[in-house]
């Protein structure tokens, strides 16, 4: 899978990785699929991070979760930072999953490489296997 993106949706998703941190930050993305296995995101929409420690986990903010799960066609995934660490999917992050992976399509996390100490941006596909959701990792392009 392709997943592609504005060079100015890329910003938004870093900088509200800057205005959450130290808390992980969290929210939706909007975009369209198509028949050749990529996918276009055309915007996000950041939402509250209500977790109880939200410095370590993300829960989206519940009213503003559903009403665009039913008011918000073009929903195809969501994002959250991990503000100290590289942008791979947790243990926790892929139990959660479970929950609303047949509502996804993709999946983006926003982290620190290590190395660089960059923030840096992955994206992954959401697929099911042995009846689990479960993160393929996917080329992500922002043009």
């Amino acid at each position: 899978m392709i997943i592609r993106m504005t060079a100015a949706t890329n910003e938004q998703i870093k900088n509200h990785f800057h205005t959450s941190w130290p808390s992980e930050g969290c929210g939706l993305l909007l975009g369209t699929s198509s028949i050749d296995d990529s996918v276009d995101i055309h915007s996000i929409i950041p939402i509250k991070n209500v977790a109880a420690d939200p410095t370590h986990h993300f829960e989206l903010e519940p009213k503003v979760w559903v009403h665009h799960l039913l008011t918000s066609p073009d929903l195809i995934g969501l994002f959250h930072t991990h503000p100290v660490s590289a942008p791979l999917p947790s243990a926790e992050d892929l139990q959660n999953l479970q929950s609303y992976g047949q509502l996804m399509e993709v999946y983006l996390i926003a982290g620190i490489d290590p190395k660089a100490q960059l923030i840096e941006l992955t994206a992954y596909e959401v697929v099911q296997q042995d009846h689990r959701y479960c993160l393929r990792p996917a080329a992500l392009c922002v043009t």
